[in-house]
């Protein structure tokens, strides 16, 4: 590593995420969040982002290991680019959505900040300053911003400029995630460990999930000789991301220098087996290529944060355009699919937002939330067997949720079969958790066994529960007069 001297202090360059060295170690720890990431996403439907990518997490790099090397890109027309000629493509067609961007809202701040952003993913590091600068000056509240500027800083080893960004990002996002974590390692490169420390400890503090804070943990102790304590946070962050290649080279370092032979030797082996992988996963892979995806995936969420601008302007319609561009751009991007399946939802088109649930569902299987959507969208369409299918999907991966329970009995009740099994399901889901929702759907599968005193009372604790619930409301005086639920 290059050393520099400033006031005095040693000042060590810091690359990137000096964590797992390589992309496909990157790679993992963003599998690792992801998952977190969609169904945050899919609670709030289409979100309101900030429209920076470094906010709360470091340039990602990308992984075409996982992918075919290919030597050019085909066109809609069936014409071939090259490599090269598609990456001036993309950058043409992202600068010209920003320029119109800027058009088309000349009052907000949001498209100046994500024209600095689409300028420094292009390189031009001082055309995205000012342009970032120019957004700070319409809102001065924008810790995205700072973040993204701190990042720049970072790249060329000025840490205290960098620290000072990332603390102005705090002062407006105290729980920002990973800020700590990257003050630390600017800290680091200033040769200030103690202090450094303390900052990892905040980010786990905000992040106690945080592999990354753990394993910079080990490598500030270690830098100070604090071996037990280095040894603790190494295996703590291994325990949380069991492919971290670097925290088994600390750990193979401490137990070293502990003189704990048999460990050392243990955990060499699997340090040179993920290191191997990690070499694997590199073959074959073209500079050009890693250029290519990962300008797809940049300008893909150049046209999300558009479709956002869009959608909050009103214009449902140019966000769903907007948003399809991106999911072409990088199609297996499971928080973009999210967001375009419910811009069809809010849109009505019902059958293609099970489609693209369905496709989220091939990519996350295990993602209950996505499961649930595909019954309930099913069950619009009337495709009860596959409603049917999704729930019990959602019940076996979340079996402490209401949701798939519940689901399941509407699926019954509203076709008249099953209806025991509906009432225990709507049982289930009212001990898993009592909600209005739940008493509701319980009381309407005890009246469809004929149980009328027990669907009453069901439905006059719906009624406590949501007192200002008109269908509450009716459906407790239908009971009261021995009428059928609807």
């Amino acid at each position: 590593m290059k050393r520099h001297r400033k006031a005095g202090k040693r000042k060590t360059k810091i690359h990137g995420p000096s964590q797992p060295s390589t992309s496909a170690s990157v790679n993992r720890i963003r599998r690792v969040l992801v998952g977190a990431v969609v169904v945050c996403a899919a609670v709030a439907g289409f979100l309101c982002l900030r429209f920076l990518s470094p906010t709360h997490e470091e340039p990602q790099k990308t992984d075409p290991a996982s992918e075919s090397v290919k030597l050019s890109a085909p066109r809609a027309d069936n014409s071939i680019l090259t490599i090269e000629q598609e990456v001036a493509a993309l950058k043409k067609e992202e600068m010209e959505l920003a320029e119109r961007l800027m058009k088309e809202f000349p009052n907000s701040e949001d498209p100046i900040v994500l024209m600095g952003n689409v300028q420094s993913n292009h390189g031009n590091a001082t055309e995205a300053m000012r342009y970032w600068e120019k957004g700070l000056e319409l809102n001065p509240r924008r810790a995205d911003v700072y973040a993204a500027m701190a990042w720049l800083a970072m790249a060329k080893a000025d840490y205290d400029k960098a620290i000072a960004r990332w603390r102005k990002a705090l002062e407006i996002e105290p729980q920002m995630p990973g800020a700590h974590n990257t003050i630390g390692r600017a800290l680091m490169g200033l040769g200030k460990q103690k202090d450094a420390i303390e900052e990892f400890k905040k980010d786990i503090q905000i992040s106690p999930q945080s592999s990354v804070s753990y394993f910079w943990l080990g490598q500030a102790y270690l830098q100070m000789k604090e071996y037990d304590k280095a040894k603790e946070n190494y295996e703590t962050a291994v325990s949380l991301q069991p492919d971290l290649t670097n925290a088994y080279h600390g750990l193979l370092t401490v137990c070293t220098r502990l003189k704990q032979r048999a460990e050392a030797q243990e955990y060499m082996a699997i340090f040179n087996k993920l290191k191997a992988e990690d070499r694997k996963d590199l073959k074959g892979r073209k500079v050009a290529f890693d250029d290519a995806t990962a300008m797809r995936k940049g300008v893909a969420k150049t046209y999300m944060h558009a479709g956002q601008m869009y959608r909050d302007r009103g214009d449902p319609q140019k966000a769903l355009e907007l948003l399809e561009r991106a999911v072409a751009l990088d199609p297996e991007n499971t928080v973009y699919l999210m967001k375009l399946a419910a811009l069809y939802g809010t849109s009505n088109q019902i059958a293609e937002a099970l489609q693209v649930h369905k496709k989220i569902s091939e990519i996350e299987p295990q993602n209950s939330l996505c499961h649930l959507n595909t019954g309930i969208l099913s069950a619009k369409l009337k495709q009860y067997v596959d409603a049917e299918k999704a729930f019990r999907k959602v019940i076996t991966l979340t079996p402490e949720s209401s949701a798939g329970y519940r689901s399941l009995a509407q699926i019954y009740l509203e076709t008249q079969r099953n209806l025991p099994a509906a009432r225990e399901l709507a049982e289930q889901a009212v001990a898993l958790e009592a909600t209005a929702a739940n008493y509701f759907v319980l009381s309407w599968a005890c009246n469809k066994n004929g149980d009328t005193a027990n669907a009453f009372s069901a439905m006059k604790r719906a009624v406590e529960l949501e007192p200002q619930n008109p269908r509450y409301q009716q459906t407790l005086r239908l009971i009261k007069e021995r009428q059928l639920l609807p």
